[in-house]
């Protein structure tokens, strides 16, 4: 393994990629609730630091690696939203630290540290919170990408495990554990190797499926893992409508941020291909990172196919982005300086506004940390008492309470149509009953909490019961009369 090889001066180099991620990405710790997905995260990380497996006690739709993962560093440094967002500021750097060390394979030093540096800089943005579960099985499959190219019995294996291990922690990396029998078959010829891989992802399978057996959940949990997803996947957007989504998200809504230079560089690089001398200089390079490129599609190919498209996503394109880029720079624009230049522009411009903010947050902590409105919120209520949480369900964990059902992303229930498909699968394996919108609503919460969707979902005359007993920040508590 190549970190054998670490020398003397790349331990600071380490230590100088691990401060500016906590820099480019401690500003965040401000803002409470970044969104939805992150509580859902933390909600179902503080079931398991609580003793009990995902799927078992509360449920969420996603596999069980990050829940474990999550959990687990809870179990370490006690459960917090600081510990949440440093958990995932550690998969970042550890990220930046593989991806030097690949990259030095295929450029010159500072090339490398410029790619690492590059990513670190991407995942920098607000749809970028570190909690996301992107973090953990990108960086499964790049360590799978590692030992596959050591093409060995026992490296073989271990690339197997190690991309399973990514599609426990995000369904749609099942196409990057195909596109590596396709690479093996077709491209690399490894079809006496194959076995090895395909035993090595038996083993994450195996482990799972016996803890949840041994639990009395293995329905649970492979419904919860593939069938429900793959039936969702199913009735959402077709690849077309994704792709348009995509692109107005990325390119029309937020013009003026970094896509948009990544849609400048497609177009300079398509029209570049017009270029006989460039053309040569690109094939003749690309051998050196023809994995990455065939990784970087399966990727890609996955998230058209799934259906729906949000920002956060494309953190799993980052890493093989940074790459290219300095690809592109290096071997084809033979290192020029002017690009290096402005793209060191561009990563000092996005990271100047988020490092002062970090330094800022560093020095006010606990007075940050004071503001956080839904921890206010959560001193005003009995916990003991039943809390119906609409949106801003992080408001649970505050209380060390469990959701008023088992499904822990809070409107689900209440969008009968949209999740009609969803909620039969819940009823079927017992996490819900029929109509639950509807029985939640007739018992009369003692507590209910909104900002967005009060009266959505519910209708307003239900809430002539209830006295509105604090507005913090639009997010309003209320509490039954009597």
């Amino acid at each position: 393994m190549f970190f054998k090889k670490i020398k003397f001066n790349e331990y600071f180099l380490i230590l100088s990629f691990g401060l500016f991620v906590f820099l480019t990405q401690f500003y965040s710790i401000g803002v409470e609730v970044i969104n939805w997905d992150e509580s859902d995260f933390i909600l179902m990380g503080f079931s398991f630091y609580n003793g009990n497996l995902p799927y078992v006690e509360v449920w969420d739709l996603k596999p069980p690696l990050h829940f474990f993962y999550l959990g687990t560093v809870f179990k370490f440094f006690s459960p917090s939203l600081l510990t949440a967002r440093l958990a995932g500021d550690f998969l970042i750097f550890i990220t930046s630290i593989f991806l030097y060390f690949i990259s030095k394979k295929i450029f010159r030093n500072y090339e490398a540290v410029m790619v690492s540096v590059l990513y670190i800089s991407l995942v920098s943005f607000e749809f970028a919170q570190p909690t996301m579960t992107e973090y953990l099985s990108t960086l499964f499959v790049i360590v799978g990408m590692i030992f596959y190219e050591n093409n060995n019995s026992k490296s073989i294996f271990a690339s197997g495990l190690f991309i399973t291990l990514a599609i426990f922690t995000r369904t749609n990396t099942a196409f990057v554990w195909m596109f590596f029998i396709l690479y093996s078959v077709f491209v690399k010829n490894r079809r006496g190797n194959l076995k090895y891989y395909i035993l090595g992802s038996g083993v994450p399978v195996i482990i799972l499926s016996s803890l949840y057996f041994a639990e009395g959940k293995i329905i649970e949990f492979y419904y919860s893992v593939f069938l429900i997803p793959l039936g969702n996947t199913l009735i959402r957007e077709n690849i077309v409508e994704v792709f348009m989504s995509s692109y107005k998200g990325i390119f029309v809504d937020n013009i003026f941020s970094i896509p948009t230079f990544f849609l400048i560089f497609l177009i300079l690089f398509s029209l570049s291909l017009f270029n006989p001398k460039f053309r040569s200089k690109l094939f003749d390079g690309l051998p050196l990172i023809n994995l990455y490129v065939y990784v970087f599609l399966s990727l890609a190919i996955s998230i058209l196919v799934g259906g729906r498209f949000y920002y956060h996503y494309l953190i799993q394109l980052f890493p093989f982005l940074s790459i290219f880029i300095i690809f592109v720079i290096s071997k084809i624009l033979n290192s020029s300086n002017a690009a290096y230049l402005f793209l060191i522009f561009l990563i000092t411009f996005n990271s100047f506004s988020l490092i002062s903010q970090s330094i800022y947050n560093i020095q006010n902590y606990q007075n940050v940390k004071q503001n956080y409105k839904l921890q206010k919120i959560s001193k005003l209520i009995d916990a003991n008492e039943e809390l119906l949480a609409l949106d801003n369900h992080l408001v649970y964990f505050y209380l060390d309470k469990q959701p008023i059902t088992p499904i822990v992303h809070p409107n689900i229930i209440f969008k009968d149509d949209e999740y009609e498909l969803l909620i039969s699968s819940l009823v079927k394996l017992g996490y819900i009953n029929e109509n639950q919108n509807q029985i939640i609503l007739d018992s009369y919460p003692k507590y209910i909490i909104c900002e967005n969707f009060c009266y959505e979902y519910i209708n307003p005359i239900y809430f002539e019961n209830y006295k509105l007993i604090t507005v913090i920040d639009k997010v309003r508590l209320f509490k039954l009369k009597g």
